[in-house]
């Protein structure tokens, strides 16, 4: 899945801390697996399954460089024009440079800035597969450390033939206990490419050079 990221906000409303404070409080207290992140910036905490399943996904979308959660408040206006505050989910920053808040789930929201992006993405299209199942499978390897050698050696591999099937690629992972995974964190970190939304990871799943 990629996010478009378009408009950037020129500014976080600067507004009441107590709601942000709350929103952060009840999200810390609940846990959704699996626990690892790539490129979440500061505490991963998230008020739902299904935001912790986006979170998931931008992890995976080549279109983000990093994302917070919960991040700010955000004055919003309803379907009935009232003007609420709400702590969106994330703030997304795209490798372009633009942020943009989003939330899981359809909110029925517009931001009363407007500058300031904003969108609710659908439950439908965060629980895409297979992508969210392959997200869930690669987040397991997100704190993995793949040692210097491995990686060149994979590096080198591509760069004579690109793409090998995840299991070629797990041959060259000699000093990692578990190749496969060695693999995956490599992908996750954009060293390598694996394409996560045609086909469930398997021995056959191609990895190609950047």
């Amino acid at each position: 899945m990629s996010l478009r990221l378009d408009h950037s906000p020129s500014d976080i409303p600067v507004l009441p801390e107590s709601l942000l404070t709350e929103a952060r409080r009840r999200a810390s207290s609940r846990r959704f697996g699996p626990a690892g992140t790539v490129r979440c910036l500061g505490r991963p905490a998230f008020r739902s399954a299904l935001a912790r399943d986006l979170g998931l996904l931008l992890d995976l979308d080549p279109d983000v460089a990093a994302w917070w959660c919960l991040p700010a408040v955000v004055e919003f206006a309803d379907g009935d024009g009232e003007v609420i505050e709400r702590v969106p989910d994330f703030l997304v920053r795209g490798t372009d440079g633009r942020d943009r808040f989003l939330d899981a789930g359809e909110t029925g929201l517009t931001p009363v800035d407007p500058l300031v992006a904003y969108r609710a993405v659908p439950e439908d299209e965060i629980r895409q597969e297979p992508l969210l199942s392959n997200a869930r499978d690669a987040m397991r390897y997100a704190k993995r450390v793949v040692p210097l050698g491995d990686r060149v050696r994979l590096l080198a591999y591509l760069a004579e033939m690109s793409p090998i099937t995840l299991v070629e690629a797990a041959s060259a992972m000699r000093e990692s206990s578990e190749p496969v995974g060695a693999v995956i964190a490599l992908a996750l970190r954009r060293i390598v490419r694996i394409d996560w939304e045609d086909t469930p990871i398997g021995p056959e799943t191609a990895v190609r050079s950047r």
